[in-house]
């Protein structure tokens, strides 16, 4: 009987056990973002019981549209790879950036197992664009990548009274494809010629999921899934559609 006991209450453990993000993990990179930022200012937005990091980085022109910028997979709001140059090139096309920090978990976790988080990156999203507008100004672009352009997919997908008007997908992979049919605003897929396997082998699968959407866009440039060496590029096509 009381082995009995100890598997049931195992098996109801293991059935409500809920994945948290890795908040030691969200520290040090806030720790790593304080220390070294050039570019922009740090706000913490308020999120449930928990803050969380982002990147506030004014616009050149007077404006009043913000873009929310998403990292990908376990890193951070100043990364490197895509957004950093994305960040600090939309405020010279009319935007402020919030680049928020996204939830993430260990290094060695699988993609499949973010599922887990995008409730709360639901959450996180929805406090940025909460934030933007006790600014007085409107969350009006979200540009997202590689796991962030799922996470953001997932929010779109979901929230049909967010205030976004386009949605920039940059190294889309085909986990975001149940959620494009129920995303409606203009929408540009960006990936790269050598991008991630995930990415090219579901191309079809995106634009197929997206048919009903007219303002939907799939292109390719040269670049791998980080744009290493084609940051120019990048940002001319995204610049480019915006216009």
């Amino acid at each position: 009987m009381k082995l009995l006991i100890i598997i049931l209450s195992l098996v109801v453990g293991n059935a409500f056990a809920q994945t948290i993000p890795d908040y030691a993990k969200e520290s040090r990179w806030a720790d790593f973002i304080e220390d070294g930022l050039m570019d922009g200012d740090v706000v913490w937005i308020k999120n449930d019981d928990r803050e969380f990091l982002s990147i506030l980085t004014e616009s050149e022109s007077d404006s009043n549209k913000v873009a929310i910028v998403m990292h990908g997979i376990g890193v951070h709001p100043d990364w490197t790879g895509v957004i950093q140059p994305l960040r600090l090139s939309l405020t010279e096309q009319g935007y402020h950036t919030l680049s928020i920090q996204l939830p993430v978990l260990a290094n060695e976790a699988e993609g499949s197992e973010y599922v887990e988080l995008y409730g709360d990156s639901d959450k996180r999203i929805q406090a940025s664009v909460d934030y933007v507008k006790d600014m007085g100004k409107k969350a009006d672009l979200l540009v997202a990548h590689s796991m962030g352009t799922t996470m953001a997919a997932h929010y779109l997908s979901n929230n049909f009274d967010h205030s976004f008007k386009r949605f920039v997908a940059v190294g889309m992979n085909g986990r975001s494809a149940p959620y494009l049919p129920n995303i409606n605003i203009p929408t540009l897929d960006l990936y790269g010629t050598e991008d991630i396997e995930p990415v090219l082998t579901t191309v079809k699968q995106r634009k197929n999921a997206s048919s009903h959407n007219f303002g939907y866009m799939q292109k390719q440039i040269q670049g791998d899934h980080f744009f290493n060496d084609q940051n120019e590029l990048l940002i001319q096509e995204i610049g480019d559609w915006l216009k």
